[in-house]
């Protein structure tokens, strides 16, 4: 049976006749459906503003949603403006999936923070126009300002907690060392934390990820858990569950001469009728035992601050800043699998295998979790050609084996002549 006749009814699931033939994209989209809702009350699936992902058990939820007095949004903006005065903002005008946004950080140390991470997107020139979102922070370690709201923070128990106002239209993510506000409808977001090394890794090597996701989701550009590079202009995707080998896969490829845009957490968008990644951050996290692996990395890594975090960030930016991309559109979706024996090779995947590796982790990992973000990654694991990439013994050939399997020598039209020719679970790799 072909993909399109068990596409998803507008509710999200199968045409009954077609469950038992959907297999993995239905069992996909159930477990998302029962995560999403269980433990709340059907008045608060009603009313849960868009679809904010809560990160405290539910009967926390109404702590997480606040009234327009208790939204801290307009102390934190004063609370910017009286740093500033004590020290100048360091700006950073750039590109990010397409869009103009300004940066400005209050605090040194926080600003050598985020440039590694966003130092190869596109600078924007002093007379762009108007930007399309302006982001503010400042470091109390260095301005000596404390807002008020910051005694709260204290209290939090969980590593993140995600707050909404009642309506939706401000979004906020609290950990115990700062916090971040965002207004959706002046497009303002307004941050601060204590001291960078209170810093976790994800703040380190991804600047305001969670709610700069939510803000691309309202521009229908959506965070995907992938790796994401370039060859031959062709966007290759990596998926899979955490530990799957994305990030072995996307630096090997680096290494190997091809374009790198992500190896954890790219952006995903529609232009012009085709599926187009964006580059996000010029940062990877590895294991210890994996950073081992590629040893011109492993003196560039930096341990994360807490015990619980065994992951190093490198910012490649310092190492490969040529081989950093921001933008390309996908053509095949390749999910790694380690096998530990042999050569690497790449084989033909199913969709309803390739649906499975990427929607659970991508759609649940957003603060906004929504059956339109499913049914995004549904329609691009339909109309791209799907992959499963064995790996080896040897991490270096990697590269090698993604050209072999992808047809090196085939032309321009090889990715899509070798998928349609070939059967499923096939070796394509020579």
């Amino acid at each position: 049976m072909g993909w399109r006749a068990i596409r998803l009814r507008c509710d999200g699931r199968p045409a009954p006749e077609n469950r038992r033939k959907a297999g993995c994209a239905y069992i996909t989209f159930t477990m998302f459906s029962y995560i999403l809702s269980s433990g709340m009350t059907q008045t608060e699936k009603q009313s849960q503003p868009g679809n904010i992902l809560v990160t405290e058990p539910a009967d926390a939820w109404r702590k997480q949603l606040l009234s327009p007095e208790e939204v801290p949004f307009d102390t934190l903006a004063r609370a910017f403006g009286q740093a500033e005065t004590r020290c100048r903002a360091r700006e950073f005008g750039v590109r990010i999936a397409g869009f103009p946004v300004m940066i400005r950080i209050v605090g040194n140390a926080w600003a050598d923070v985020v440039e590694p991470a966003i130092s190869h997107l596109p600078r924007l020139s002093e007379d762009c126009g108007a930007y399309a979102l302006t982001i503010e922070a400042w470091d109390v370690s260095e301005t000596g300002v404390l807002p008020d709201h910051a005694a709260s923070l204290d209290q939090i128990q969980s590593l993140i907690l995600l707050k909404s106002s009642a309506d939706g239209t401000f979004i906020g993510e609290e950990r115990r060392h700062g916090s971040a506000w965002l207004d959706r409808n002046s497009n303002r977001m307004v941050s601060f934390i204590r001291d960078v090394h209170s810093l976790n890794l994800d703040e380190r090597a991804r600047p305001f990820h969670k709610l700069l996701s939510a803000w691309l989701m309202d521009r229908e550009i959506q965070f995907v858990h992938a790796g994401l590079i370039e060859y031959d202009g062709k966007g290759l995707l990596f998926v899979g569950n955490g530990g799957a080998g994305k990030s072995t896969s996307s630096i090997s490829c680096l290494l190997g001469g091809m374009g790198f845009l992500g190896d954890d957490f790219i952006a995903l968008g529609r232009v012009d009728g085709r599926f187009v990644g964006f580059g996000l951050y010029a940062s990877c996290l590895l294991n210890e035992h994996h950073i081992k692996r590629f040893p011109a990395l492993e003196r560039f890594s930096r341990p994360g601050h807490y015990d619980v975090e065994d992951k190093h960030i490198v910012y490649l930016s310092e190492l490969y800043p040529k081989g950093l991309q921001c933008e390309v559109p996908i053509s095949a979706l390749i999910m790694p699998r380690v096998v530990g024996k042999g050569p690497n090779r790449l084989r033909a995947a199913s969709k309803g295998e390739t649906l499975f590796a990427i929607a659970p982790t991508s759609v649940m990992l957003l603060p906004r979790p929504s059956k339109w973000a499913f049914e995004r990654l549904s329609l691009l694991v339909e109309e791209t050609p799907c992959y499963w990439l064995e790996l080896g013994e040897h991490v270096s050939e990697i590269p090698d084996a993604v050209r072999l399997g992808l047809g090196q020598a085939g032309g321009a039209h090889a990715l899509e002549i070798k998928e349609a020719s070939r059967g499923v679970g096939n070796d394509i790799s020579g």
